[in-house]
């Protein structure tokens, strides 16, 4: 079976761990099967020393206007299944091939599209330019559901935000969780001393980080500069102006004043891992996510979380995690002194949460995905 698979979008975030997860468990399986991945040129890396088995092509497309991205996807890449003579067509970023010549998997992992919270409170504030670009590539989005042969979604609360958007049979529609990584020793914490509340996503509209800010501060009103909160989210960053609460947060980091956050920048993933044992609380006050890679890490590694009350996030923390109204800093703020100071609580949640964390298995997805392509490709409805 040849898989060509156009992971061209998958350059930061929760794309970019998949794909790293995803290749590192196809190489260990030694699978007899061909698989072509075209990626962003920033992933260009992850290709070297691959088995011959795993061909990287890396290619700017991604990076460029929607309009690239739309000509690829229902073009160019369209050829490219020709030339790599593909059985199956595995997408990881949402916009499938209208008419796939071959039968397609379509992996759903941006929530942005379905999620009522970010249509409600973050689009209004967007400019018209962007409303229509998002409606535009909604539209895509929800077709290319449509369209697909099987459509998966890493949690039960991602795919019935994507039915409430389209009609999917269940035999169309699958679930299939993602893994989670962890250290190989859990950390000691000393909650007697300074507390560092880590806040790790990149910066957009929809990580919410405004309210991690505002909770920092009643917490530092209340305990003084104990409490600092490291983040990989920089408001710095050259696309973090795009966004319609920038402005807000950075007087927000202003009034708080130096010494208050600690803004690390985007991390490779073991650094990440490392940062997850080197703080005591998790704020993560997102408004949509499809899995939530740091909360599933964050359990994996006994770091305890505060988590915005989202549905994705209740599925996959269940009673490891407190919770709190996303838009409610008050609320994010007590949870966490409730951690910091309950011992008891502290060790319940840790416990639960290493436990949760291990049904979460890189291993067991990637094996039920290959054998969900192997299904696809012998179908024969769709033999070509």
């Amino acid at each position: 079976m040849t898989v060509v698979v156009n992971a061209v979008a998958a350059k930061m975030g929760g794309a970019a761990t998949y794909l790293r997860a995803v290749v590192t468990e196809l190489q260990a399986r030694a699978a007899p099967h061909r698989f072509v991945f075209f990626v962003p040129a920033s992933q260009a890396g992850l290709g070297e020393r691959l088995p011959d088995s795993i061909c990287w092509h890396p290619i700017r497309v991604g990076e460029g206007s929607w309009l690239r991205r739309l000509w690829w996807d229902q073009v160019t890449l369209r050829r490219r299944l020709r030339e790599h003579r593909a059985d199956v067509l595995l997408s990881f970023s949402d916009f499938g091939v209208f008419g796939c010549p071959v039968p397609q998997l379509l992996i759903f992992q941006n929530p942005l599209y379905f999620s009522e919270l970010f249509q409600r409170h973050i689009l209004p504030r967007k400019g018209w330019w962007f409303s229509l670009l998002y409606r535009l590539r909604r539209w895509l989005v929800c077709r290319s559901a449509a369209l697909a042969d099987r459509v998966l979604t890493p949690s039960a609360s991602m795919l019935a935000m994507v039915r409430r958007a389209v009609p999917l049979s269940d035999g169309k529609a699958t679930v299939n969780y993602f893994g989670a990584a962890a250290p190989a020793a859990p950390p000691m914490r000393n909650y007697d001393g300074p507390i560092r509340l880590l806040f790790p996503t990149y910066y957009a509209d929809h990580k919410n980080f405004a309210t991690a800010l505002q909770a920092l501060q009643l917490v530092r009103q209340r305990h003084g500069d104990r409490f600092r909160l490291v983040t990989t989210a920089d408001p710095l960053w050259v696309l973090a102006r795009l966004t319609g609460t920038w402005r807000r947060d950075l007087e927000l980091l202003e009034e708080l004043g130096e010494g208050a956050v600690e803004v690390v920048g985007l991390l490779p993933h073991e650094r990440l891992l490392e940062l997850y044992g080197q703080c005591h609380v998790m704020c993560y006050p997102t408004l949509a996510e499809s899995f939530g890679f740091p909360l599933v890490e964050a359990l994996a590694c006994g770091l305890p979380v505060v988590a915005s009350d989202i549905p994705v996030n209740r599925e996959l923390a269940r009673d490891a995690a407190l919770y709190f109204d996303p838009f409610d800093a008050g609320q994010l703020a007590a949870g966490i002194e409730e951690i910091v100071t309950n011992a008891d609580l502290r060790a319940a949640l840790q416990q639960r949460g290493r436990r949760y964390a291990q049904e979460f298995s890189w291993a067991r997805h990637t094996e039920e995905l290959v054998r969900q392509l192997e299904e696809l490709a012998a179908s024969p409805a769709r033999k070509r």
